[in-house]
């Protein structure tokens, strides 16, 4: 039992340093293609190890990582360029985050259910839909407002009615993708071997992170530590109700007080 729970802190904090590698940081296209090759691999025959051992629950955490990354890999294959995306326009930086989450999402959702899963093990679900849904929808009101409403970054006359679809767009891409991404596909696995409190503070520091190295934000640690806030909450939210309706839209209504102001700011077109 130590010997699993030492394999399984391990694993997570692969899983950490992946994401921290693949998702914002600075390092060139190919090395992180290299890492993502490197780490389906070794998930891979980890995933393989562990099922012939009969070893259930780091097998489904080493499954979990493998096609995350795997996802990771396939959607870099999609850049703006590809698509011809403008990204000095709203319509061009929704899209892109649109045609990112959704690729994302196609390739963990088929990965999990061609493996045999069911896809409330990802947290895909109705769950407990009414607090849920009440709960997602509130959270999301009081960030839309408070990111309207901003004295130091007021949207101008006019932009919010040019502008909302494609806000929305790229606010419920990623507020989806990323709580599939940093919880849905974890939680249950964790929950294997930790208490679930452990679990969300696992997967919570595995979301902020990241978040030291934006480039939109002037305080990061500060940012970083709201980030930290945030994914406690939504994990919180994903636990408590069985789904991630409530996470998702309490997580896209935290992007919008960051995208708002950015395009508002920034004179994005």
């Amino acid at each position: 039992m130590k010997t699993n729970k030492f394999i399984t802190f391990l694993l997570t904090f692969m899983v950490m340093l992946a994401v921290c590698m693949t998702l914002f940081s600075p390092i060139p296209g190919n090395i992180k293609l290299i890492i993502r090759i490197v780490l389906i691999v070794v998930s891979y025959f980890l995933w393989r190890w562990f099922n012939r051992r009969d070893m259930t629950e780091l097998k489904n955490l080493a499954f979990a990582f493998m096609v995350l990354n795997l996802a990771f890999l396939i959607v870099s294959v999609f850049t703006t360029k590809f698509w011809g995306l403008d990204m000095e326009t709203t319509n061009g930086i929704a899209l892109s985050k649109f045609s990112d989450s959704a690729i994302i999402t196609v390739v963990l959702v088929f990965s999990f259910l061609i493996a045999g899963y069911r896809l409330k093990t990802i947290y895909l679900s109705r769950g407990k839909f009414i607090p849920g849904i009440i709960t997602g929808i509130v959270f999301f009101l009081i960030f839309g407002y408070l990111a309207l409403n901003n004295p130091q970054q007021r949207p101008g006359p006019g932009f919010l009615e040019k502008n909302w679809i494609w806000i929305l767009m790229f606010v419920f891409s990623n507020g989806f993708m990323e709580e599939l991404v940093f919880r849905g596909i974890f939680l249950d696995k964790l929950n294997m071997f930790f208490n679930h409190h452990l679990s969300i503070l696992m997967t919570s520091v595995c979301f902020a992170v990241p978040h030291i190295i934006v480039q939109y934000q002037p305080n990061l640690l500060m940012f970083t530590g709201i980030c930290l806030i945030l994914g406690i909450i939504c994990g919180y939210a994903m636990h408590l109700t069985r789904s991630i309706i409530a996470p998702a839209l309490i997580h896209a209504g935290a992007d919008l007080m960051i995208i708002v102001p950015i395009f508002a700011s920034y004179g994005v077109k």
